[in-house]
């Protein structure tokens, strides 16, 4: 079954639709942003959270896939965590199609939220554009830059210990380790025992000491008034890491070492600014390792 969103009668125009001939584009979307980032939503009259992956928003709808049935008009509610800052975001289904792979519906939204709220998520909306482009700018120079031979830089398994919190759904934070990470996913030390498939929230903060091994990011002197500005066109690979949220499930267990568990951790549905970060770090390491060589 496909619904093709109606005209609404409010003053925000609905998320925008693929232009297909099943669901065009409604008349006066405005562009939506593209992204992959998992959402976890309130539905009313659902007594369990919803897990979608948001796919498109603008500063008045989403596009949302998701296994779960809902139906036309369903109000939901769900956050939006951008550079720190959480926007609770609350919508209705405006409509929904079969997804054309992975998750079974992809559903249209329409934003309910007030001018001051609107407002705030353009501002977010231009700070995930601000992302996406830096980490495009960031992947031109790391590809440009040296690595091992037969290592693949997106999912290199760079050896590193730092700390990470992390917690199973409904419980608190717990302190663990992670001795090695990838942009797929972690090997995690900790004290509890999680079967496989166990899902857990992790908030970690990749430790940006070893970014000294990139160069310094270069300066200008503007002559027009004697002052330096930045470079444009080339990112600060010194850059220091911001803190991490990320989900992922366990599908490994280890030989527990000194009395404390190790699995591994997939992570799941990585947005792209995210993976470049742990692309970043990943490589320092690598670059650290063939200078010492």
């Amino acid at each position: 079954m496909t619904w093709i969103p109606k005209r609404t009668t409010t003053t925000s125009p609905p998320a925008p639709a693929p232009a297909t001939s099943g669901a065009p584009r409604p008349a006066g979307a405005s562009h939506g942003h593209s992204l992959e980032m998992p959402v976890v939503m309130s539905v009313r009259r659902l007594p369990a959270p919803v897990y979608g992956t948001l796919m498109e928003v603008t500063a008045h709808g989403a596009k949302i896939r998701s296994l779960v049935l809902m139906e036309r008009n369903t109000e939901v509610e769900f956050d939006l965590g951008i550079g720190g800052a959480t926007i609770t975001v609350n919508a209705r289904v405006e409509g929904r199609r079969n997804a054309s792979s992975g998750a079974r519906f992809e559903y249209y939204l329409t934003f309910e939220m007030r001018e001051s709220q609107i407002d705030a998520l353009a501002r977010a909306i231009r700070e995930l554009e601000r992302r996406a482009a830096s980490s495009r700018a960031i992947q031109r120079s790391l590809d440009a830059m040296p690595t091992t031979d037969r290592e693949r830089r997106g999912s290199y398994r760079a050896l590193s210990a730092f700390p990470v919190r992390f917690r199973r759904e409904g419980e608190d934070w717990t302190d663990a380790r992670i001795g090695d990470i990838s942009s797929t996913g972690v090997r995690m030390n900790c004290g509890q025992t999680l079967p496989i498939g166990t899902l857990v929230d992790m908030r970690f903060t990749l430790p940006s000491n070893v970014l000294e091994v990139y160069p310094e990011e270069t300066l200008v002197l503007d002559v027009t008034n004697g002052t330096p500005r930045r470079s444009s066109g080339r990112p600060d690979l010194r850059r220091p890491f911001d803190e991490m949220a990320l989900r992922g499930r366990v599908v490994t267990r280890f030989q527990p070492v000194r009395d404390r568990e190790v699995y591994g951790v997939v992570f799941l549905e990585i947005d792209g600014y995210t993976r470049e970060e742990i692309a970043r770090f990943t490589h320092a390491i690598q670059l650290a390792k063939i200078r010492n060589a």
